[in-house]
């Protein structure tokens, strides 16, 4: 599998194991200890070992009991990719084993498909602290970016399909259309959401943001960066310190 050539390894972690409560088994990692779990929610082609996500997470360890694992359909974890629809299930699942491993309050943290998931997850699972969703778009359809053009190419595609799975990253072969991030996003309330976007973004343009964040009810905070880029393009040591400061100052203590 590629995915495994180009994982890296953690410093200093604990591995973990959960299954969702629709039978999919998760793997993951916690490291790091601090005031406040961290449940750290990588994108569509992440996983927990990637080399950005692994020196994101051991940054955040430095101020978090991070619990970072894979999606389902992604890298050692089983299931099959819903693109952000039944992955909420899987941010309940870790939510709930940090609840109850650490005894520490909880802030979730997704990038792109990842932000989905923890959106999804705030509003119609058992809700964390405080959510930070970075990279997000505000519905599934009518982006025109070539990006998403190239990546609904590599899904919808046998031969993309192929290399999702060399990848290992398994795709779902059904669409069940769940209501769009803007739909629901006011059901986090009133937990605390923190919206993260790049007027850079190459994905979803910096109007997904404003869409979430119109609809989303207090508290909530919109944060846009000139330079940032989409997803992990972001997780820079300078943007890990002040989303360590964002999610610290919110939760409680």
């Amino acid at each position: 599998m590629i995915a495994r050539l180009l994982s890296r390894r953690y410093r200093a972690a604990t591995s973990f194991e959960v299954t969702t409560v629709d039978g999919v088994p998760l793997v993951g990692a916690r490291l790091g200890d601090g005031p406040a779990a961290l449940v750290l929610c990588h994108g569509f082609m992440g996983w927990h070992r990637k080399a950005r996500i692994v020196a994101f997470a051991e940054r955040m360890a430095e101020r978090f009991a991070v619990f970072v694992f894979d999606l389902r359909g992604h890298g050692a974890s089983d299931g099959v990719c819903t693109y952000g629809d039944r992955e909420y299930l899987d941010v309940d699942a870790v939510v709930r084993l940090a609840r109850e491993d650490s005894g520490l309050p909880v802030a979730t943290l997704g990038a792109s498909m990842g932000g989905i998931a923890v959106i999804r997850q705030a509003a119609l699972g058992e809700p964390p602290d405080v959510v930070m969703a970075i990279s997000t778009p505000a519905r599934w359809e009518g982006h025109r970016t070539e990006a998403v053009r190239r990546i609904t190419r590599m899904t919808s595609t046998r031969s993309g399909r192929r290399m999702m799975r060399a990848l290992g990253i398994r795709l779902t072969d059904t669409w069940a259309t769940p209501d769009d991030p803007e739909r629901i996003v006011e059901k986090v309330a009133p937990t605390p959401l923190v919206i993260v976007h790049g007027r850079d973004d190459h994905f979803f343009d910096e109007e997904n943001a404003w869409r979430l964040y119109a609809r989303a009810g207090e508290p909530k905070r919109l944060m846009l960066a000139s330079r940032f880029g989409h997803a992990e393009d972001g997780f820079t040591p300078a943007f890990a310190e002040l989303a360590a400061r964002r999610l610290l100052d919110i939760l409680p203590t």
